[in-house]
């Protein structure tokens, strides 16, 4: 009965004076990604790569390359190098080879940098990448350009920023987009340390099977992008099948062999025929 009583005063304290969630700081709602996949990025956006040309988006689409595209400014103190020295190390140890199997696009959300500060990232990070012996300047291009169009991109690919008077900086997420070859929007990588794996699957599944070897495509059967864990994670019933077929294949294989072996002894010990017989 005591208790009872408790709990009722309680309950009624309660909804006399609801206890409200704290408000977030102003502006932290701004910065967050709502992820867009399948979706188009506008190919018509006008930007400028490090050699002061004036390019679009599309320049760099439909080359039947996955495009792995970051969104980054080139003086951050902090996040935006560390999001792209963790895609180089994340991209080389992948085996994955920039021109051949992929292709590359960081555009500064920034709108008061500059060709020249492009010219300086690309040289740095491009500089530290591993099998990049195959490609041009355009299979990683690092683009500048207008507030109005930056904005246009970050809108299309769902990355919300905003500029921090009081630090005078942006505050952004991180995370790397994965386009199509034609430029839909095929998945998000999180964090400043991406896994090998994770990469190289994603540009894999972006190809749908062009790109990478047999093995990455049975890899993609067993693996599964994880939205909660936000990496790929194996699926243990893919992974079962996949497993069983080896061994049936093993198998078979093996019987086929075994059987072509028989028949030629088989063919060596019977009798000779008699001539004219």
């Amino acid at each position: 009965m005591i208790a009872a009583l408790h709990a009722a005063a309680i309950a009624a304290l309660l909804a006399a004076f609801p206890i409200k969630p704290p408000t977030p700081p102003p502006g932290v709602a701004e910065v967050d990604v709502v992820e867009r996949l399948n979706e188009p990025v506008p190919r018509d956006l006008r930007f400028v790569d490090a050699f002061q040309n004036q390019v679009q988006i599309g320049d760099y689409l439909g080359r039947d390359k996955p495009v792995v595209l970051s969104l980054v400014y080139f003086d951050c103190p902090m996040l935006c190098s560390l999001v792209e020295k963790g895609l180089v190390k994340g991209l080389s140890e992948s085996g994955l080879a920039l021109g051949k199997d992929y292709a590359a696009l960081t555009v500064s959300m920034n709108p008061r940098d500059n060709p020249r500060q492009a010219a300086a990232a690309q040289a740095g990070y491009v500089g530290h990448l591993a099998h990049r012996e195959a490609a041009t300047a355009l299979d990683w291009a690092f683009l500048t350009g207008r507030e109005a169009n930056i904005h246009a991109l970050a809108d299309a690919l769902g990355f919300k920023y905003r500029w921090d008077k009081s630090t005078e900086q942006f505050e952004h997420p991180a995370v790397v987009f994965i386009l199509t070859p034609d430029g839909r929007i095929s998945r998000y990588l999180y964090g400043v340390e991406f896994l090998a794996r994770d990469l190289r699957l994603a540009v894999v599944e972006a190809s749908q099977g062009r790109v990478g070897t047999t093995l990455d495509r049975v890899l993609l059967k067993c693996f599964r992008y994880d939205p909660t864990s936000r990496r790929y994670r194996l699926v243990a019933v893919n992974f079962v099948r996949a497993g069983a077929f080896c061994v049936f294949l093993a198998l078979t294989t093996g019987l086929t062999i075994l059987w072509r072996q028989e028949l030629k002894r088989r063919r060596l010990s019977a009798p000779l025929g008699r001539p004219g017989s």
